[in-house]
C-alpha cells in the first residue's frame, strides 16, 4: 500500500499522476493507492484518481490512528507543503510537546512556524518534481549541500538525538518513509527525553524540538 497524504490538493494531484505513471512505467509496483486529506474527494473524477480510495479525513489524525496497524513496508508520502506531519504524529503518540528549534542556521531560507522550523538551501522557487540530482537543475553547478546531514550534525553539537526522516523513492516525485520507520521512531520518543525531529530533502527541510517527559 502507498499512502499519499494531503496537505494540499494541487500538490497531491500532481503526486497521484506521477505515482500512476511510475506504476505504468513499472518504476513502482502496482498496488493499492490510499489518498488521505481534508480535500482528498476533490480528486475524484481526476483518471489518475481510478480505483484509488479517497479518505477525507485529516493526514495528522489517521496517522495517530492507524499508525500502529499499518504494514511496515507501506510507504507514507508527505505532502510537499504543509504541517510537519511526522513531528506532529509523534508528539500526539508519545504526549511529547513540539517546539521551533532556536538555530541559526546560514541558509537562504530559514523561518519560524508555529512549532517548527522550515529551511531551504535555494535562493530561488524550485521546479515541483525536483530530485535534487547532483548538479541542481535551477543553477547549473555541483549541489554542496545536504540539509539531512546538516540538522544531524546541528543535534550532535547541541547533545541532542535526532530522528530525520529522509524521504526517499523512485524517480517518480513522490519521495516516502516506510511505516516500520515511523513506527519505530514512535517506540522511541516513548522512552522519554528531548529529540531534534525533521523531514529533511537535500534542499529543503522541516524541523522541530519534541520534549517527552
Amino acid at each position: 500500500m502507498i499512502l499519499l497524504l494531503l496537505g494540499e490538493s494541487g500538490f497531491g494531484r500532481l503526486q497521484l499522476r506521477q505515482i500512476r505513471a511510475a506504476m505504468a512505467d513499472g518504476h513502482i509496483a502496482e498496488q493499492p493507492i490510499l489518498v488521505v486529506g481534508d480535500r482528498a474527494p476533490s480528486l475524484c473524477g481526476d483518471p489518475a484518481a481510478d480505483g484509488v480510495e479517497l479518505l477525507a479525513e485529516p493526514a495528522e489524525s489517521y496517522l495517530r490512528r492507524h499508525l500502529a496497524e499499518l504494514p511496515i513496508h507501506c510507504r507514507v508520502i508527505p505532502a510537499p507543503i504543509g504541517r510537519h506531519v511526522f513531528a506532529a504524529t509523534l508528539a500526539a503518540g508519545s504526549g511529547g510537546r513540539l517546539a521551533a528549534p532556536q538555530a541559526s542556521f546560514r541558509l537562504p531560507f530559514v523561518r519560524r512556524q508555529d512549532d517548527a522550523l522550515f529551511l531551504s538551501a535555494a535562493a530561488w522557487m524550485c521546479p515541483v518534481d525536483c530530485m535534487a540530482p547532483a548538479i541542481c537543475p535551477k543553477i547549473g553547478l555541483e549541489r554542496t549541500w545536504h540539509l539531512p546531514s546538516l540538522l544531524r550534525l546541528w543535534a550532535r553539537e547541541q547533545g541532542i538525538p535526532s530522528i530525520v526522516f529522509a524521504p526517499y523513492g523512485p524517480s517518480s516525485g513522490a519521495e516516502s518513509v516506510s511505516a516500520g520507520r515511523l513506527q519505530a521512531a514512535l517506540r522511541r520518543v516513548r522512552r522519554g527525553g528531548l529529540f531534534l525531529v525533521a523531514t529533511a530533502a537535500p534542499c529543503h527541510a522541516a524541523a522541530s524540538l519534541l520534549q517527552v517527559g
